[in-house]
């Protein structure tokens, strides 16, 4: 019985991974198939990188961050014909939250899937994503959620805990500070940064270019993206990040001090509130880059050191227990 699962990119792609890995690892012969984008380099790399055996579907996504509606409507109809196209007597459809995965799900309603999933974004503690109250609202979704709180939103939801991948290499401490900017970048973080003395810092810079790093700061590391950030967010000392998945990582995962720094140019993304709720359930320190000095940054580092994260039972094996048993039952 097929599972298709939505990798739509950026933190999107963190959850398909992390529910892909807890499924394979609980049944190895599960038929389970991933649905990404045929632009997305990004996700592709990462998952040829997390699985052996790696079955991708492609979907075009009809509106990428920051573009407006009238993308979405364009390639509304060329997503509709990739999905009817590839999407196969589904037995269940998961969605991770993006618009990517509003007409998959459509198509499993369509197809008659037993079960449709999709899942709230683990920073969205406070408010919900327009693309997931859609496809709860219209097309029987069941929610999936990281915390109690979400439940606000989605009275139907089912809370399973906080989704993350599992963590693939041992943790040390390199020196470093890391800094994850995921795939669109954080210009004004990086700003902030480059003002202070700090001499140890690592930079993924997403969409921008990492000369706009090295070229101030030379004896800094600075790269677009890695499939393998795992092994970078495993030794440093602190991670900074913009709301979001990864940084959520950091945190569970790998046990790793945080510090969460808003990203006020994404505003299709969860917001301030959610940022510093987050920050609190991670144990780790909020900062507004707008209204934070070079100076109080590197106190916030400091202070983040002596931090240590909670622990939390890892929510892609409490979802990949159940969804064995709906496959059994």
């Amino acid at each position: 019985m097929k599972i298709y699962v939505l990798a739509s990119g950026g933190g999107h792609t963190g959850y398909a991974v992390a529910i892909g890995e807890a499924l394979v690892d609980l049944e190895p012969e599960i038929d389970l198939s991933f649905i990404l984008p045929p632009d997305d380099i990004w996700s592709l790399r990462r998952l040829k990188y997390r699985f052996v055996d790696f079955d991708p579907v492609f979907v075009v996504k009809p509106r990428k961050p920051l573009e407006g509606i009238g993308k979405a409507l364009l390639l509304g109809p060329r997503a509709l014909f990739d999905s009817l196209r590839f999407v196969k007597e589904p037995f269940m459809v998961i969605a991770t939250g993006s618009n990517h995965g509003l007409i998959p799900i459509v198509t499993g309603l369509f197809r008659r899937a037993r079960f449709l999933f999709s899942i709230e974004a683990i920073d969205r503690v406070y408010t919900c994503s327009k693309a997931n109250m859609i496809m709860y609202r219209k097309f029987r979704t069941t929610m999936l959620l990281h915390w109690k709180e979400q439940k606000k939103n989605y009275s139907r939801g089912v809370v399973v805990g906080p989704i993350y991948e599992k963590p693939i290499y041992r943790v040390r401490d390199d020196g470093y500070i890391l800094v994850l900017s995921g795939s669109m970048g954080h210009r004004k973080l990086f700003d902030l940064l480059l003002k202070t003395d700090l001499e140890n810092v690592v930079v993924q810079t997403g969409k921008i270019d990492p000369d706009y790093i090295v070229s101030k700061k030379p004896h800094w590391k600075a790269f677009m993206f890695d499939p393998d950030i795992d092994r970078w967010i495993a030794g440093a000392s602190v991670v900074i990040g913009h709301q979001g998945l990864s940084i959520a990582e950091a945190a569970l995962a790998y046990g790793k001090p945080v510090i969460i720094a808003y990203n006020p140019d994404l505003p299709q993304t969860s917001g301030r509130l959610d940022s510093l709720l987050l920050a609190r359930k991670l144990n780790g320190i909020y900062i507004d880059v707008e209204k934070t000095s070079p100076q109080e940054l590197v106190e916030a580092i400091n202070r983040a050191k002596k931090k240590q994260p909670p622990k939390y039972i890892n929510g892609a094996y409490v979802l990949a227990r159940t969804i064995i048993g709906m496959l059994y039952k």
